[in-house]
């Protein structure tokens, strides 16, 4: 009886072919979403022409952070080839008033020493009490996935539910993820007469 041991040459040259090229690391990158950091730029495609600021990121993307509805902001993530992305932080993370937190954690891969962004954390305080909407209520983190063809929020997670390190692993898995989904309507906007 002769025994062939076929499967071990190619598994053992698939071992050998991974430990070769060894899987991209991950990091973060830390960008300023500071007013005072970024370039002010007039919205000519709004009627009412509203400003928003253009913020610096990584690889030639950049962070166009946009006052979107009264009292909210939000973030459009803009691509290497000048293509916006919108986050829609009004309609995925919370329909209360926001604002932003002053940076932005970009999850890098660095693979043949190149820079390529898969997602981006940033912390949304939102004002959810209509009685005093001067007082931040909750600290939202979004992860928004970024991809070849776009970016979107994959994540909102109350800051303090999970540590860092759970919110950067499930960042680095966000391409895996689909976009969430639209928060239902405001009560007050869902009762008219």
């Amino acid at each position: 009886m002769k025994i062939r041991y076929a499967g071990l040459v190619p598994l053992a040259a698939l071992l050998s072919a991974c430990s070769a090229h060894p899987e991209a690391a991950i990091e973060s990158i830390y960008t300023s979403l500071n007013p005072a950091s970024c370039k002010q730029t007039i919205d000519k495609d709004r009627p009412d022409e509203v400003p928003y600021f253009s913020c610096s990121g990584v690889a030639g993307y950049l962070l166009n952070v946009r006052s979107v509805e009264s009292g909210r902001l939000s973030i459009d993530v803009v691509n290497a080839a000048q293509n916006p992305f919108p986050l829609n932080y009004q309609y995925v993370v919370t329909r209360s008033m926001t604002t932003l937190d002053d940076k932005a954690e970009w999850r890098v891969s660095t693979q043949n020493g190149g820079l390529s962004p898969i997602a981006l954390i940033v912390a949304v305080q939102a004002r959810e009490n209509a009685e005093d909407p001067s007082k931040i209520t909750t600290t939202y983190l979004t992860i928004a996935k970024i991809t070849a063809d776009g970016a979107c929020v994959t994540h909102r997670i109350r800051q303090g539910v999970k540590s860092e390190t759970e919110v950067r692993r499930l960042a680095d898995s966000a391409r895996n993820r689909p976009c969430a989904p639209e928060l239902p309507a405001a009560a007050a906007a869902i009762r008219q007469p």
